[in-house]
């Protein structure tokens, strides 16, 4: 137990203002340390091509094999693309009709054989189209693509959502998308 006399040292040896500075001195030393730690390891950072999708959602629709097509699966996906959404280059195992519903649909062909169809003027279907490889092509709603075996990179090439309709012709047991690094994305058929 202690005097009040003591008691009286202890409390004003380091005043209200002294704490405050003391305080401040260390949370300013600490964030010092946390931004030069922070830059230095930027600094030491290389930017990279994404390898795993960013902002981007599978549901399921439908699925079913055909008894006339033994081995493959015939799938109907709703795909979203948020706004700065990607999915990096990744293939798929067999053939897909993407169909843009909304959006501005970035889309480069990496191999495989691809026809792009834009939307189509009243009452006159719209001529296939050639898709150069390696080129970004921007799609829009209505505008449609016919793909085989693709190898691709896609993106949300604005600022509203893309969403797209994916029709599947595709291999049973075969991941629906696999992305380079053998990163598979697989979505469960809807019954």
């Amino acid at each position: 137990m202690t005097s009040p006399e003591v008691d009286q040292i202890e409390r004003t040896d380091m005043t209200r203002r002294d704490a405050l500075r003391l305080g401040g001195g260390l949370a300013a030393l600490l964030l010092g340390a946390g931004t030069h730690h922070a830059h230095a390891a930027a600094q030491d950072s290389t930017p990279s091509t994404p390898t795993a999708p960013v902002g981007v959602s599978m549901q399921p629709m439908g699925a079913g094999q055909l008894a006339s097509a033994p081995g493959l699966e015939l799938t109907l996906r709703r795909t979203t693309l948020a706004p700065g959404g990607r999915l990096p280059a990744h293939s798929h195992p067999g053939a897909l009709v993407i169909f843009v519903e909304a959006g501005a649909f970035g889309y480069t062909a990496l191999g495989g054989t691809v026809h792009l169809a834009r939307a189509a003027v009243v009452g006159t279907p719209a001529p296939a189209e050639a898709m150069p490889m390696g080129t970004e092509v921007i799609l829009n709603p209505g505008d449609w693509l016919f793909v085989e075996d693709p190898q691709d990179d896609i993106r949300n090439a604005g600022p509203d959502d893309v969403v797209l309709l994916v029709a599947g012709l595709t291999r049973v047991g075969e991941p629906f998308t696999t992305f380079m690094g053998d990163m598979e994305m697989e979505t469960t058929p809807a019954s």
